[in-house]
């Protein structure tokens, strides 16, 4: 076994979804923040677990040929952007073979495409939500801990966030206020409606109209609301909105349909790549020509609304757990003209998957429940269309779902956020 604080000479063979080059010293795994495939390091061993130890380079003997000069002054120690390192081409070639090796570990055989991108690596994101520390500090977390890395500028987000932050900040200091969590924005990229949301662990802010007439300031603006979120957990948002002015909602256009978005409704982050992702879709249900449609986890109803309106055939339902964003697909169906769609409010699990000929499913990173699995499996609708953002849980199901008599067809990786170790995919499993 590998002693701590021992110093060895190291060649990278791998790099992880964190940003991690992996190395193997005297048959033990060695995880280093930074390194890259490629590289030749003097690295010291600083963590020593059963399986694995972690280390640090204490000196780059021969750079990879994928290593880039990060372009972020706080990425190193930020959590945010896990592939700063490397040039964005080898990156996507990374995230192909995440999806490889999570289906070869899955015992799953199937074709991946190569990883389709919008091409746009900076100022993606239409959503980003802010930490506060106890001392009026906003950033992001350092990977693995709670501490606030301040960050002026964040080459993820759209510019006018950065600007917004700002003017929170002073905000902060100028009122004193202690109860603040999370700055979050959201920001439809088509429309240029922004909305900003200050989470507090109390319903009684400080200097409320200061607070209002500082973030109205920026162009875009149309809604401001406070969430109560008293809380001390992981999770951002609480229960209990408070609109301090302006709009319930913005909007924004997607798939040429325009939705409405509130404070608590999914919306896809990178719109461009949803596009893109939503493309993969529809190339399966029209192959599949379903005129039942089942859309499971349907959120604000974008993707069984863009299948609705290319496909005006299609009869659509879809099912989403948050009231709220079930009434903004019903409104999405209004404002978009689409009658053949319906949706209801509950879990996706406890759906009725009975007479539909296609079920598109977009769940969570931990995936569909093993329950739901098994009603598909037990009710064999014809073909799952399968949204995924976590390739881990997409093998798992996609394991289940063939040991239950299904196909897999080729699956699709997206890459929705560049520069980070995620990546969604989509994938059709059918019976014949």
């Amino acid at each position: 076994m590998l002693v701590k604080n021992s110093v060895y000479k190291a060649e990278f063979t791998d790099i992880n979804n964190l940003g991690c080059g992996i190395c193997r010293i005297d048959g033990v795994v060695v995880f280093v923040d930074g390194a890259v495939d490629g590289d030749v390091a003097e690295i010291k061993i600083i963590k020593v677990a059963k399986n694995y130890c972690v280390g640090r380079i204490e000196r780059l003997i021969e750079p990879s040929p994928f290593r880039a000069e990060p372009d972020c002054p706080v990425s190193k120690r930020c959590g945010g952007c896990s592939y700063r390192h490397i040039s964005y081409a080898h990156e996507l070639d990374i995230k192909r073979g995440y999806i490889e090796g999570a289906m070869l570990k899955a015992g799953v055989e199937c074709e991946i495409d190569p990883v389709i991108s919008a091409g746009e690596v900076d100022n993606y994101r239409n959503k980003a939500a802010y930490p506060v520390s106890s001392d009026g500090k906003t950033g992001f977390y350092a990977r693995h801990t709670h501490d606030i890395i301040s960050c002026d500028t964040c080459k993820l987000g759209h510019p006018v966030f950065d600007g917004i932050a700002a003017a929170f900040r002073a905000w902060l200091e100028k009122s004193g206020c202690k109860t603040a969590k999370h700055l979050y924005i959201r920001r439809g990229f088509a429309t240029g409606e922004t909305m900003v949301c200050v989470v507090s662990s109390s319903d009684k802010l400080p200097a409320k109209l200061e607070l209002v007439s500082a973030l109205t300031a920026f162009d875009g603006v149309k809604s401001v609301y406070l969430n109560v979120n008293p809380e001390d957990t992981n999770v951002i948002l609480g229960n209990k909105y408070i609109k301090l002015w302006g709009d319930d909602f913005i909007e924004d256009l997607l798939c040429g349909l325009r939705f409405r978005i509130s404070p608590q409704s999914f919306y896809q982050v990178n719109r461009n790549g949803a596009e893109l992702l939503y493309g993969e879709v529809f190339k399966r249900v029209e192959k599949c020509s379903p005129a039942n449609l089942l859309d499971l986890y349907c959120g604000a109803g974008t993707i069984g609304l863009s299948i609705a309106a290319r496909f005006p055939g299609v009869s659509l339902t879809g099912v989403e757990i948050v009231p709220e964003a079930i009434e903004n697909a019903k409104h999405n169906a209004k404002a978009n003209g689409i009658k053949n769609a319906k949706f209801i409010c509950g879990d996706a699990t406890d759906a009725g998957i009975g007479g539909f000929d296609c079920i598109v499913t977009d769940p969570p990173r931990k995936g569909m429940t093993k329950e739901l699995v098994d009603k598909l499996i037990a009710e064999k609708p014809k073909n799952i269309v399968y949204v995924s953002c976590n390739p881990d849980t997409l093998a798992r199901d996609a394991a289940l779902l063939i040991a239950g008599g299904y196909k897999i067809g080729r699956v699709s990786p997206v890459d929705m956020f560049p520069r980070t170790g995620s990546l969604e995919a989509v994938a059709m499993f059918s019976l014949d």
